[in-house]
């Protein structure tokens, strides 16, 4: 078993520092509860809804939000996963990265830049890792990026039981019935949980940002696609103990599996 934080923060566009230190609040808070893997929200460090691409590279200028977070998992032994955005070469990325112990894992750039995230980011062009943990195997994609199924069930044909989705969900892209409680982007998650038998911790953040607010849907979905802890309306975490290999079992039925049953000669092109 692991115990697994969901760490909602609330973020501000340009306070690097009052984000840096409002992450690191919420990474002790849940260490010292006994989280064993911390996942932040998107853009962790910069925030999100930015007037230029002048803006961000001076947010960037004074930024280590890598090595605040490799400080606090090297200390904490802990696996921290969290988005961030990050300047190269005149280009900007937003990215996520898992640091295990200290040390950092993998980087993922996101594939699929979403609405005005295009004015400012350069796309990634590379498929997850999958990254061995004593707990099992994890890896991670930003926001809109688990939203296609090919790319979700490519990490999970890989055998990735642990998928971390930092991601910045704001309420005024998406209409929520009335009648539902959970918003669409929630929903979509749960199903590919469920599509792909494998365990999803998403991570959204709170804080109104340019008029804009946000879905506030931080959960964790288990191999079923049901959320066993979310967050709520509010900046903080939740911790639930799960069995990652759960994920290993892709069985729905005594007669059917998500992955032997697929015929990808009728839908491959």
């Amino acid at each position: 078993m692991v115990k697994v934080a969901i760490a909602q923060a609330h973020l501000q566009v340009g306070d690097v520092p009052g984000n840096i230190l409002e992450t690191k609040k919420l990474i002790e808070q849940a260490s010292n509860q006994g989280a064993q893997i911390i996942v932040l929200p998107e853009l962790a460090n910069t925030g999100y809804v930015f007037e230029s691409k002048e803006e961000l590279s001076k947010m960037l200028e004074k930024d280590n939000c890598l090595e605040i977070w490799q400080k606090e998992s090297k200390e904490k032994k802990l696996i921290i996963v969290a988005g961030f955005a990050q300047k190269i070469n005149n280009e900007f990325f937003n990215n996520s990265v898992i640091i295990i112990d200290g040390e950092i894992k993998t980087i993922q750039t996101k594939n699929h830049l979403w609405e005005n995230e295009k004015k400012f980011f350069t796309s990634g062009t590379k498929i997850p890792e999958i990254i061995e943990t004593k707990y099992g195997k994890i890896s991670t994609m930003i926001c809109y990026d688990a939203e296609f199924p090919e790319y979700v069930r490519n990490v999970a044909e890989k055998g990735c039981e642990l998928l971390c989705v930092p991601l910045n969900w704001p309420t005024g892209a998406y209409n929520k019935p009335s009648s539902e409680k959970r918003p669409m982007e929630l929903l979509k998650m749960m199903s590919m949980a469920a599509n792909n038998k494998i365990w999803i911790a998403i991570c959204d953040r709170t804080g109104s940002e340019r008029n804009v607010d946000w879905l506030q849907s931080s959960a964790l979905i288990n191999p079923d696609g049901w959320p066993i802890a979310e967050v709520g309306p509010k900046s903080g975490f939740v911790i639930a103990d799960i069995e990652l290999k759960e994920a290993q079992d892709k069985k729905i039925s005594p007669y059917n599996d998500v992955f032997k049953d697929r015929r990808p000669e009728l839908y491959s092109f």
